[in-house]
Formats: structure tokens, C-alpha cells, sequence
């Protein structure tokens, strides 16, 4: 039998709830001795939780029975394994749910195995070979990262008692959580399968995964268990997180040695992250768990998932560090650390050159500029953007390029990735595909990343100062958020932040050979393309 792709899975208290075909990832908390033939078919029974792994028991997980007539297609599930179900049966069975995989229906599973040698996600697939989604990869790693720390998911005791009643149910679930196990730590003292409260400095933030964001804290105190970041290496993550990509040559920014924390940050947090967080932020972090990866020898590092009792909990606050306790004792620690670097006496060494350079080629591009149309400036010269004393963004003629030649100041994502050409893109071809009910269609969209080398010949609005637009947020700012320029918190209580949002028109480099029309694209720009595009955030 053929089967459809499944729906988006459910978690396993919706599945409890439900009746009919539903799709589950689970971890295996519970597995029947061994499989048992019954009839004409073989068996095996195991249960799965998604949540409270160290409760005791395994009784509130959803059982599941997976028929089939030959034992080698049986999920070889374990303990502690990882499973993803699609399509299975949610019946009721001696007034309890009890999820069925009957032997004439072929339902996909995906082992998930937490082993040390487990580096990438890559399942056991079976009765017939299929791949994951992403995220059926990716909410099946980050169950194997929360069920880590239980050594054990039953007690004896327990599972002989019958189930408790609702009255003790829901006072286990007001009761509050253990102190012992939420408390304030610097990075110094952090130890593995413990969850802490940090204060600290954001060194470095990557937003480019859709559902997570890579978090580098520092509160310049060391940690033995931690990275040893170098000052001449190039230690922060600049492609994709499987290393896939190659890096750009960056040197770390951050504080040398064991002083810095890698943050995975989930949803909820990653929106957060994304809109507010930025290198240099000061914050506040609550029940951060540290761990290890399943590397052998990998340092600590740090998650942050969402809390099933209180999905829309935020744990990350901005704080004004200045008039914060532990902020202040942070900024100490960082000025000491930063007078004993020597990174710090070469950069002011730069800085005053870069300030003469700077004047210099201020009173020369004075004396190049010809008038132009009213608000609209000229492209026949590479530019430097800078800011003025106004904070206002200005446009600053540098000396001319060879033909062709892209600038270096202007850098691209993916720098592996081989460039294509204007023409391909608009030509690329659109994808045919056939429907269940076996009817032929085209995709009216391509979702492509191209990576190309252009021209700009000419930009909108034409005025540079409207490059950046106010963006209204209907959230009102938190007492004890960061005020600074790019977020003009108003005292009015309404928060304006200010996005890049501007349009290029392009065409190829080199140029079309003589005789033959010119194409050109327009590429609208904004948000965090602008900022890598120009190197600035946006303000007024």
C-alpha cells in the first residue's frame, strides 16, 4: 500500500485526546519485554512521552501496538530511543487510548538513537525507506536533549499504584519547582544537568536557522568545561550549523579563553532574540539548562525550550546594566578584563588613524562632487556609507575600483556557494508536480536563495535619509529594557523601531556585450539583509 505524507505531528497529550489517524513523536519511556506473534502477525508494545520524564511513571504516555506480518519490519525501538509515527490508529481500548498500527496498513517510523557517535539526525527508517521533514528532525533532537538527564523514566513503586487522582494531580502541578535547581550563577560555576539563572554580555548572535538562534554569552568569569575561544582563531560559527559551509576569515571579538557560553535559544525565546537582541546587548536569563552534546569531549553549552505549563513564558530580559546589581558587578569584571587586553590598546591605536584617514578623504570627496539631481546621487563611483554627527546616514565617494571589481567592503552570506547569473535566475525553471489525486501542476513560486555579483544602477527612494522606515510595535517597553538609539523607546509608552526597507535595481557584471539589451532586476531590501547589506542598524 501506498501512503500519503502525513499532517504536522501532535503532541502526546493532544493524541491522548484524540480519535483516528493522528502523527506523534515521542521518547520512548517503556518497551514490552520483546515482540510477541499473535495470530498471524508479530507485535511489539511500547509507550511514549513528550513531557514530565521524571515523574516516575509511564502510565499517562500513549501506549502503542504495532502489528505486522514480518518481525523484521517491527520498529527495533529501545528505551530512551526517539520515534516518529505517521498515520497511526487512536482508539480506546479498556476505557483507555491506545494508539494501533494494524499489520495491513504500512505506517512509517523513524528511529531517533541518542548515541555518543550520534552527530548528525540521520534515522532508522522503516517498514520502507522515507525521509524526515525538518522539523521532525529537529523537535526529535531536541526531545533526545531534554530526556538526557533522567536516568531512569519509571519507579517501581509507582507504576503498582493505580494513577492518582485528579485532586493530587493538580496539586503536583501547582506545586512549585525546587529552588535548589533555579538559581542565580555566574558562568564560573555552571555544571552540567543543572538549570541556572545568567547575567551576561551577548558576544555573538546567529539568527540565520528558522527555528532557533545560536546565543554567545560571556560574564568574564572562566569555566574550565567551556570552548577555549583564541584571539587569533576563528572560533564563532560563520556558515551553517553542520559546518557545512566554509567560513569567512573573522577573528573572534569576544574575550579570549573559557569565558564564553553557546546559548541555543527555542521558540519562543529565538523571536525574541531575533527582534531585540544584538552583540554588546546586556541580559538577563532564566532557567538555562546546561548541558553537554552527544560529542565525546564536547564543552558545556546551553538550551533554552519552551515551558509546556506556560508556552508564552519569556525568560530573556534586556537590563540596563548601570542600574542593575549584577549588571554592575558584569560591567567591573568587563572593564578589567578589557584594560588587561592587548586587543584594546591596538584598536584605539586604530581608531585615531582611522580618524586622520577619515578627515583626510572627507575634505578630497568635498572638492570631487558634482550636482546632481535633487536628492538623487550619483553611482559612478564606489561609496562608503558612514554616519554623521547627526546620525544620519550619508553616502562618502571613495577612490575608484577597477571595472568589475566588487567592492570589499561589501560582503554576501554563503560564501561557498558558486554565484549565478542574472539570467538564470530569471530563467530558472519552475517546478512540475502531481497531486495525490494524480493531477499535473506548477508551482506558481521558486523558493530559492541565489547568491549573484551585480551592479546597482540606480536605487528608490532616491533620498538616502528614507532608506530607513519607522516600524510601530503595539508591545509597550519593559521597565527594565535597554533603551538606545535604534529602539527610540518614547515616553508616550509607544515603541518605535526603525527598519531598513529600500530597492536596488541591478544588472550583471561584467556588462552585456555591445549590441544585445541590458536586463536588470529590482531587488527589494530590508530588515537583517539591510544590516549585513551596510554593515549598520537602522535609525532615525
Amino acid at each position: 500500500m501506498v501512503y500519503e505524507s502525513a499532517a504536522r505531528h501532535v503532541s502526546i497529550p493532544t493524541a491522548l485526546s484524540s480519535s483516528g489517524l493522528v502523527s506523534v513523536i515521542g521518547v520512548v519511556v517503556d518497551v514490552f519485554d520483546s515482540a510477541f506473534q499473535s495470530s498471524r502477525s508479530w507485535c511489539i508494545t511500547f509507550t511514549l512521552k513528550d513531557a514530565d520524564f521524571g515523574n516516575g511513571h509511564v502510565w499517562d504516555g500513549l501506549k502503542i501496538k504495532y502489528f505486522k506480518d514480518n518481525r523484521s519490519q517491527l520498529p527495533p525501538v529501545r528505551v530512551r530511543d526517539v520515534i516518529l509515527l505517521r498515520n497511526i490508529t487512536v482508539t480506546k481500548f479498556n476505557g483507555r487510548p491506545l494508539g494501533v498500527a494494524p499489520d495491513e496498513t504500512t505506517i512509517p517510523w523513524a528511529i531517533f538513537r541518542p548515541e555518543p557517535s550520534f552527530v548528525d539526525i540521520s534515522p532508522i527508517c522503516g517498514p520502507v525507506p522515507f525521509e524526515p521533514s525538518y522539523s521532525e528532525k529537529s523537535y526529535a533532537l531536541s526531545l533526545i536533549d531534554k530526556s538526557s538527564n533522567f536516568k531512569s523514566f519509571r519507579i517501581t513503586s509507582n507504576e503498582k499504584t493505580a494513577p492518582p487522582t485528579q485532586r493530587s494531580v493538580n496539586s503536583r502541578v501547582s506545586a512549585p519547582r525546587p529552588k535548589a535547581n533555579q538559581r542565580f550563577s555566574l558562568i564560573k560555576d555552571v555544571e552540567e544537568r543543572t538549570f541556572v539563572d545568567l547575567t551576561g554580555e551577548v558576544v555573538k548572535i546567529f539568527t540565520n536557522d528558522s527555528e532557533k538562534v545560536a546565543l554567545y554569552l560571556t560574564d568574564y568569569t572562566t569555566n574550565e568545561g567551556l570552548h577555549n575561544y583564541t584571539i587569533d582563531a576563528n572560533n564563532a560559527r560563520e556558515g551553517d550549523q553542520y559546518a557545512y559551509l566554509s567560513r569567512s576569515k573573522r577573528q573572534w571579538q569576544g574575550p579570549a579563553g573559557r569565558m564564553t557560553l553557546q546559548i541555543t535559544l527555542w521558540e519562543p525565546h529565538a523571536s525574541f532574540a531575533r527582534e531585540h537582541l544584538k552583540e554588546g546587548s546586556f541580559v538577563r536569563l532564566r532557567n538555562v539548562h546546561i548541558k553537554r552534546s552527544r560529542i565525546e569531549g564536547a564543552p558545556l553549552e546551553g538550551a533554552m525550550h519552551c515551558d509546556r505549563q506556560n508556552p508564552d513564558e519569556m525568560n530573556i530580559r534586556l537590563i540596563d546594566a548601570k542600574n542593575d546589581e549584577r549588571g554592575r558587578e558584569l560591567l567591573r569584571r568587563r572593564k578589567e578584563y578589557w584594560e588587561s587586553d592587548p586587543r584594546k590598546r591596538k584598536a584605539e591605536e586604530m581608531e585615531e588613524t582611522s580618524s586622520r584617514r577619515s578627515k583626510s578623504q572627507k575634505s578630497q570627496s568635498k572638492t570631487a562632487k558634482a550636482k546632481k539631481e535633487e536628492g538623487q546621487t550619483s553611482l559612478s563611483l564606489p561609496k562608503k556609507y558612514e554616519i554623521n554627527k547627526t546620525s544620519k546616514l550619508i553616502l562618502v565617494q571613495t577612490a575608484a575600483t577597477k571595472p568589475n571589481q566588487c567592492l570589499e567592503t561589501v560582503q554576501a552570506s554563503n560564501p561557498s556557494i558558486r554565484c549565478t547569473s542574472l539570467a538564470d535566475i530569471l530563467d530558472g525553471e519552475f517546478h512540475e508536480n502531481i497531486s495525490p489525486n494524480q493531477i499535473e501542476y506548477r508551482i506558481p513560486f521558486q523558493n530559492v536563495c541565489y547568491r549573484a555579483t551585480f551592479r546597482v544602477v540606480d536605487f528608490f527612494p532616491p533620498k538616502l535619509e528614507d532608506f530607513a522606515v519607522p516600524e510601530e510595535s503595539d508591545h509597550k517597553p519593559r521597565p527594565d529594557a535597554e533603551v538606545d538609539e535604534t529602539h527610540n523607546f518614547h515616553s508616550a509608552g509607544c515603541s518605535i523601531r526603525w527598519q531598513w526597507r529600500f530597492c536596488l535595481l541591478v544588472e550583471n557584471v561584467p556588462p552585456h556585450p555591445h549590441g544585445e539589451s541590458s536586463q536588470r532586476m529590482k531587488l527589494f531590501v530590508s530588515g537583517a539583509d539591510a544590516e549585513c547589506l551596510l554593515k549598520l542598524d537602522a535609525a532615525e
